[in-house]
């Protein structure tokens, strides 16, 4: 459905157009198939797609390796958001008004740390110790999604976020999904997939775009 494309030092997947553009920011797996799949699926809602490759086209499959790029990517996030805004400034040279961020895991992270650069924000299950996310940057309205059995991401952390969401005034709702574990709405790993989750929270990732980008 979508395409491969070049930016100025990044490659990138793109699905859909329009003036509503969703960020999809990768797991710690990299550019994947089924994170171009998420992107398709907010082609198919209207919105315009595109998952910038923060990993220089490597990927993983196992833990060990994923792990090695994240921490790679992660000692040095100047390149990271070299890459944001150049994929920022793609998206409006193509028609986009408001820019959406989303993200998985590290993207989820990601979602928060470069969260001053959008106009609404979706973090998925984000390991809030990875960096050091100043909350008093953001100004966009942000959905916050989790897991309860989340294994990476301690449900201390997520009450610190929220209190520093209140602190800084930023409108944000915080969705814990009971009994569910990290990563719940990646289906093509049938072990932590919850397929019941997984419908609920893209159901208001997407309505929560749809009004906050519209």
């Amino acid at each position: 459905m979508g395409k491969d494309l070049t930016l100025k030092t990044a490659k990138a997947y793109l699905s859909g157009e329009g003036n509503k553009a969703i960020i999809v920011l990768h797991e710690w797996w990299g550019l994947v198939p089924h994170i171009k799949d998420i992107t398709d699926r907010f082609a198919k809602e209207g919105f315009m797609g595109i998952a910038p490759d923060l990993y220089d086209g490597k990927t993983a499959d196992n833990p060990n390796d994923a792990g090695a790029l994240m921490q790679h990517l992660f000692s040095d996030l100047s390149k990271a958001e070299e890459i944001i805004k150049e994929t920022i400034d793609y998206l409006k040279s193509q028609g986009a008004k408001k820019i959406g961020i989303t993200g998985f895991c590290c993207g989820g992270t990601l979602t928060w740390y470069f969260g001053k650069y959008a106009d609404a924000l979706v973090p998925f299950y984000a390991l809030y110790q990875l960096a050091p996310i100043d909350f008093s940057s953001i100004k966009a309205p942000v959905l916050a999604i989790h897991a309860e059995k989340d294994e990476f991401v301690p449900l201390s952390d997520v009450e610190k976020a929220k209190e520093e969401c209140k602190k800084h005034g930023i409108n944000a709702e915080f969705i814990v999904y009971p009994g569910v574990n990290h990563a719940f709405l990646n289906d093509t790993r049938p072990e932590v997939y919850n397929e019941k989750a997984a419908k609920d929270a893209w159901e208001k990732a997407v309505n929560f775009f749809k009004k906050h980008l519209s």
